[in-house]
């Protein structure tokens, strides 16, 4: 590991949006996620195309996971996250339709069970979402995920076929949304 990234730590951070050109959306906020010097993108999974879920809307979510390293804490890096979805256009006043949605889903060394800064880590009902764990298996199949002591892989297994419907998108309608 280089001198850049000692001390920096894995993070994995889940992406969607169903207002607008989507995909576009989402590339934006990766494009400002690792314009911070403090995160560097690894890697982003497939397009997903998903069923909303917890939300009465239409229009569905084009949805991701990116793994990123970064030198910044859990506050300062979810501090960071809504700081890009407030430029975006996005104003979080509940269960609303959104240009981008970024969650802190996951950081290598953290758990945080209760804040007052309304911060967990890992993300709270990521076990229950396919549009979450689905790409992220793409990423980290294996990972094991504290409280839950399961796999990335396992969780998804565990969830029911009968859920929201989850699509991936092929390169094609990824470069015509």
């Amino acid at each position: 590991m280089s001198d850049r990234t000692h001390g920096w730590e894995k993070a994995y951070i889940g992406l969607g949006a169903n207002l607008g050109n989507r995909i576009e959306n989402c590339v934006k906020a990766l494009d400002l996620l690792s314009a911070h010097p403090k995160i560097d993108l690894l890697r982003c999974s497939h397009w997903y195309e998903t069923e909303p879920v917890d939300i009465e809307t239409s229009q569905w979510f084009i949805n991701a996971v990116a793994e990123i390293i970064t030198a910044l804490g859990p506050e300062d890096l979810l501090s960071n996250l809504l700081k890009i979805e407030n430029a975006m256009g996005r104003v979080r006043k509940g269960k609303e339709d959104r240009p981008i949605d970024l969650d802190l889903l996951f950081m290598e060394g953290v758990l945080i069970r209760t804040s007052n800064h309304h911060i967990y880590v890992p993300h709270p009902r990521l076990s229950t979402r396919r549009f979450v764990l689905t790409p992220w298996a793409e990423l980290a199949p294996n990972l094991l995920l504290i409280p839950w002591n399961k796999t990335v892989l396992e969780l998804l297994a565990e969830l029911p076929e009968d859920g929201p419907v989850i699509r991936k998108l092929n390169q094609k309608e990824t470069q015509g949304e």
